[in-house]
């Protein structure tokens, strides 16, 4: 402030004339098309390869699933039907300690 009380303002701010030179202000090029659909093509194949690794990963997991080969519809079929029959015995576990005079935590119960 100035001693008559205005605000001074000559800071060391760029003014709306002056442009500051960073990285971050350099505009960055424009991607021709074939660079466009080369970037959507390795996304696109990035993608699969991650569903695909998904799949194989259930392949391990679920029993039955070895060499069963790759239908995804059979894969997530059968991860379904694990899954429900992990629940069941979860359940069964949970009935046979209380049926034992047992606690089960209701943090452990199937929601």
């Amino acid at each position: 402030m100035t001693p008559d009380g205005d605000h001074d303002r000559s800071s060391t701010t760029p003014t709306a004339g002056t442009k500051s030179v960073s990285g971050a202000d350099k505009e960055k090029p424009r991607l021709t098309d074939q660079e466009k659909k080369n970037n959507h093509i390795a996304s696109e194949q990035k993608r699969r390869a991650a569903i695909r690794e998904g799949f194989d990963r259930l392949t391990e997991l679920v029993p039955g699933l070895e060499g069963q080969g790759r239908s995804e519809s059979i894969v997530l079929q059968k991860t379904v039907e694990f899954i429900h029959m992990k629940l069941r015995e979860r359940e069964d576990l949970i009935a046979e300690i209380e049926h034992k005079g047992g606690r089960v935590d209701d943090s452990l119960r199937p929601s």
